[in-house]
């Protein structure tokens, strides 16, 4: 697939700065981080004004708790709502409607699905005499309650299983979803380059390889990923890629942005009108009304006086076009079309998103390497992908075909002729009770059921395995199981009180920053043991940006030290001027003035920032790193100049809140090694000058190193830190990127706890508590003290 003569890891460039952009830049770093791939997204930065509002579904719930990503967070930077449902009113006729919830329906019952068993009870429950009434399919369905009662996912203070599982989605502003992935995707080390792509550059094979942008400015890759929307600027202009038109009764949307309603609801409103349908989308700060039609009967005008009408508002209207469809082939070439680039359908569930996923995971199933079969993965891509995007418009489709309603509109819709998948799927499900689908379909099987049981649309038996079987057990089980959904759906807090915790009362206009009340939850629960620790965690958060954080234990003479963490942000994540914000941070955690304007003066040439606690003997003592990283990364990867100096990555402050001593200067360079000799070497070098102390750290070095080689899966980045001035010596070995755990070391660890002289019983538990985090940094030496210590980091995780 990679037909140049490079031999350094492939490089990766996303074209387009939209969702899939950056959601697919900052997923692809951290999957091929240890592969060694480069990633570069190529789009212009998020426009100011009017944003449009998604609905999500539960997929994109998933991949945000995949990725470690803090809920509250995210939430909070994107004015989201919790979506547990959809709510559809006279849409497959006049004057009725039904609940389609995310979710099971109720537990399975010997492997079936409950449909089922609620079609035999309904069955019984319309012959004459029977006392049991079915209800309706979704009253089995916790979250169909729970968004009629108005209520959220979760209790006030706690998790659910519902948040465990995921399964619901969010209502969010598109542009700050944006901006969020993308201060996160720049935070992992994915370089951003602003512009739009004008053209491509073939190289000699006929391949892309480099997009040329409106300045002029060339990006050079090996495979790329277009991601610029519905115009694929590099599958469809570039490549000549044609567009295979879908169908579907509406051609444009008419969106109308208003106030935030009094309540919140945690559902999606559709409502079917006689020249198409509406739906309205409850943000943390306005409340999103969209009104899909067919500009051939209905003009543009005429729509948007029927939006304004519907909503009692004479705001302006946003018009756009819709479009539907997919590429036959999604992946020419060296170009790999995702999102809106691969296809398109109409935003009637939500699939927007989950189409930009499903192309992920399919992508990474295909992943090319140098001197695979190029033609057997650009197959293999655009069968899963296509076949994904079409069960995702067979869904839309039969939200048409089951309608009654007599309009043009819905006569139009029910007219198109429907795929043979469906048609079988509908005729299947009319003659035998069930529905038959791959485990990969985007609309489940229980899915079509709520579809269907909301239709009216059921079929002429109940399957054939149930309707055999004893039914004399069935009412007693669903009145218990309907019982177990109401009281579950009682058991969750008010969707409004919900909101008011994460976003507050009153809606603030645009981006601020602001200090989380001290009882937000911020992180696990080891950043706020303190007031003091608690006081940086919310310093961090009060940001509303994304950060990263990692706890640590020390280990010396004096005893083990375990109320220790450290937070990561991006520089990205400061703001348009981050001397400013890491002044504030910094003077709230009590750096004197010249420490603070010397590491603001710091962080513009800078990458990262790390703000660190600790309570050890002396008290609390903060801590602020500025990294460097893009710079030692670049050096990493290159030739050294015969005597280059070792390279500076950290410079970080050290002092005491309130203290009379200024704070310790700790400087960390990287001075050029790079392979486990060159590191052995250097560390013999520096236990020279430890003396007989430092030999628990060194011997706890090499038997890491060792470890590192004989069962990591990636390098080993060495640093060397002193202080400024001071007795300080240590190393630091960050692991990150051999993929070994606390377990794995464990062992290692624990005697060298012991040789240090903390008790076997205490080393054990502590370590015990962190066995299954990912093993991050060990360091060692000899400390300001003159007493040896190791430290070790681990469990590193999003905020």
């Amino acid at each position: 697939m990679f037909r140049s003569e490079r031999s350094a890891p492939p490089r990766l460039v996303v074209a387009g700065g939209g969702p899939a952009g950056w959601m697919a830049a900052l997923y692809l770093k951290r999957v091929l981080r240890r592969a060694g791939w480069t990633v570069t997204l190529v789009g212009s930065a998020p426009a100011a004004g009017a944003s449009a509002a998604l609905a999500t579904r539960p997929a994109f719930t998933r991949f945000l708790t995949g990725i470690g990503i803090d809920e509250a967070i995210f939430m909070r930077r994107c004015a989201a709502t919790y979506r547990l449902a959809s709510r559809y009113d006279d849409w497959f006729a006049e004057g009725q409607g039904h609940w389609h919830p995310f979710g099971a329906c109720g537990p399975r019952i010997a492997g079936r699905d409950l449909f089922h068993y609620w079609m035999k009870l309904r069955q019984e429950s319309t012959e004459e005499g029977a006392e049991v009434e079915a209800g309706s399919y979704a009253d089995y369905a916790p979250q169909a309650l729970m968004a009629a009662a108005g209520r959220g996912p979760r209790p006030m203070a706690d998790r659910s299983s519902l948040t465990e599982s995921g399964d619901y989605g969010y209502h969010l502003d598109r542009t700050a979803l944006v901006r969020f992935l993308r201060d996160l995707a720049l935070s992992e080390g994915v370089r951003g380059v602003a512009g739009r792509v004008r053209e491509i550059e073939r190289d000699l094979y006929g391949d892309v390889g480099a997009v040329v942008l409106d300045g002029g400015q060339k990006v050079e890759g090996d495979i790329f990923l277009d991601c610029t929307g519905a115009t694929g600027q590099l599958i469809g202009t570039a490549l000549g890629e044609a567009w295979v038109a879908g169908s579907g009764p509406g051609n444009r949307m008419a969106r109308l942005s208003l106030p935030q309603s009094p309540e919140v609801p945690p559902f999606t409103a559709y409502r079917g009108r006689a020249e198409g349908w509406t739906a309205s989308l409850p943000l943390a700060d306005r409340t999103e009304h969209l009104y899909v039609y067919d500009s051939r009967t209905t003009p543009p005008d005429a729509a948007a006086a029927t939006l304004r009408c519907a909503f009692d508002s004479e705001a302006g209207i946003v018009d756009a076009e819709l479009r539907h469809g997919r590429r036959a082939s999604p992946w020419q070439r060296n170009v790999v079309a995702l999102g809106a680039a691969a296809g398109a359908v109409e935003p009637l569930l939500g699939f927007d998103l989950d189409l930009v996923l499903a192309g992920l995971e399919t992508f990474l199933a295909t992943l090319p390497r140098q001197g695979d079969g190029g033609d057997v993965l650009r197959r293999a891509y655009a069968a899963r992908l296509n076949r994904f995007h079409d069960d995702a418009a067979e869904a839309v489709a039969a939200h048409y075909v089951l309608g009654r309603r007599s309009e043009p509109f819905w006569a139009a819709a029910r007219a198109v002729t429907i795929p043979d998948r469906l048609a079988d799927r509908l005729d299947l499900y009319e003659l035998a009770g069930h529905v038959a689908l791959s485990e990969e379909a985007p609309f489940s099987e229980g899915d079509h059921y709520l579809l269907f049981s909301g239709a009216d649309f059921l079929p002429r038996r109940p399957f054939a395995p149930v309707d055999v079987a004893d039914g004399r057990e069935i009412a007693r089980l669903l009145a218990s199981i309907r019982a177990q959904s109401a009281q579950i759906a009682e058991a969750m807090a008010p969707h409004g009180r919900l909101m008011d915790a994460l976003h507050g009362k009153v809606p603030v206009a645009g981006p601020s920053v602001r200090i989380a009340a001290a009882s937000a939850p911020v992180g696990p629960a080891g950043l706020r043991r303190t007031p003091e620790g608690a006081r940086l965690a919310d310093l961090v958060a009060g940001l509303g940006q994304p950060f990263g954080y990692e706890r640590s234990v020390k280990a010396s003479p004096a005893g083990l030290q375990t109320d220790r963490f450290l937070m990561s942000l991006h520089r990205a994540s400061l703001g348009l001027t981050p001397e400013t914000t890491l002044d504030r941070l910094a003077a709230g955690l009590g750096l004197p003035e010249r420490e603070r304007a010397e590491a603001a003066g710091l962080i513009g040439g800078a990458d990262i920032l790390h703000l660190g606690y600790e309570d050890g003997p002396p008290g609390a003592l903060y801590k602020l790193y500025v990294e460097w990283s893009s710079r030692t990364d670049a050096a990493w990867t290159g030739a050294d100049e015969a005597g280059a100096e070792p390279m500076l990555v950290h410079r970080a402050y050290k002092w005491t809140p309130g203290g009379t001593h200024p704070p310790v200067v700790t400087l960390y360079h990287w001075p050029r090694v790079r392979g486990p000799e060159e590191i052995g070497a250097r560390l013999n070098r520096m236990a020279g000058e430890w003396g007989a102390a430092g030999a628990p750290a060194r011997d706890t070095a090499h038997a890491i190193l060792r470890l590192a080689q004989e069962r990591g899966r990636g390098a080993v980045h060495y640093l060397e830190a002193r202080e400024e001035p001071g007795r300080r010596l240590s190393y630091d070995l960050n692991l990150y990127a051999c993929g070994l755990t606390v377990a794995d070391a464990e062992p290692l660890l624990g005697q060298a706890f012991v040789n240090l002289g903390v008790p076997r019983e205490a080393a054990a538990r502590v370590l015990r508590e962190r066995l299954q985090e990912t093993l991050g940094h060990v360091a060692g030496g000899v400390g300001r003290d003159g007493q040896p210590f190791i430290t070790v980091y681990s469990g590193v995780a999003g905020g």
